[in-house]
């Protein structure tokens, strides 16, 4: 487990490198799989957010976001789930 100084360090490198916006917009399967692949991440560097690079972190994004969960897949979910809400 991480200290809380060390915590709120890599929160604030993860939201400098991806940004406010993009973090919004996920989807709650997004969002989750986008904290388990961060969680693996900083696992990989023992736990030393100075080694974890810009590149790696838009990447476990863009694995997830394109991949895991594209976007075209949340929206078509989301669709089909209000068409049932209405029936």
């Amino acid at each position: 487990m991480m200290d809380k100084k060390t915590y709120n360090n890599y929160c604030e490198k993860l939201a400098n490198v991806l940004g406010l916006e993009r973090l919004k917009i996920l989807s709650l399967n997004q969002r989750n799989s986008l904290n388990n692949q961060l969680n693996d991440l900083l696992e990989e560097h023992d736990k030393n957010i100075d080694t974890i690079t810009k590149e790696e972190i838009i990447g476990r994004y863009d694995l997830v976001t394109k991949h895991i969960y594209p976007n075209e897949f949340v929206e078509m979910t989301e669709d089909l789930e209000n068409k049932n809400l209405k029936s």
